[in-house]
């Protein structure tokens, strides 16, 4: 009888766990704008979720997960980054006393871009955005958004 009632709270924990429903209030959509010959920019559009904020790509060390943009260096080939990839909108900037720094973040939405110069004559590019989203006392663990084109020159 023991065992029958311990293999019924397992099952029971393990069907609770498997119900549990993952937190993503960030979506991303990620594409690409050719801006001259053999240069685009990787457009990356965040949507939030309310009363959620997504970080900027510009923190001070010491703090949370900055929003940053990652080429998967074994995959992707015939390319290279072209400045920094940053915000096309300004970062609201509050006080965070779990940092004790000011920290800019997003709320709603936000475009990221990083521009790219393609050195070959075919270029594939593979990635990930890696982010981190905040409510109140919440976060999310550091997620990834991934993408991949093929670009020409």
């Amino acid at each position: 009888m023991k065992k029958l009632l311990a293999i019924v709270v397992l099952v029971a924990a393990f069907a609770t766990s498997l119900s549990a429903q993952v937190v993503n209030p960030v979506k991303w959509d990620i594409t690409y704008k050719k801006v001259s010959e053999g240069v685009y920019d990787i457009v990356c559009k965040a949507t939030i979720d309310a009363s959620w904020h997504l970080y900027d790509a510009q923190l001070p060390e010491g703090g949370p997960l900055p929003t940053t943009f990652n080429m998967d260096e074994d995959e992707t080939s015939g390319i290279e980054t072209v400045g920094e990839f940053k915000a096309t909108s300004t970062p609201k900037t509050e006080h965070s006393d779990a940092f004790d720094m000011d920290l800019k973040y997003f709320e709603g939405s936000v475009t990221f871009v990083q521009r790219v110069k393609v050195t070959a004559a075919k270029a594939k590019l593979v990635g990930y955005v890696e982010f981190m989203a905040c409510t109140g006392g919440q976060c999310t663990p550091p997620s990834e958004a991934e993408f991949e084109f093929e670009l020409a020159k």
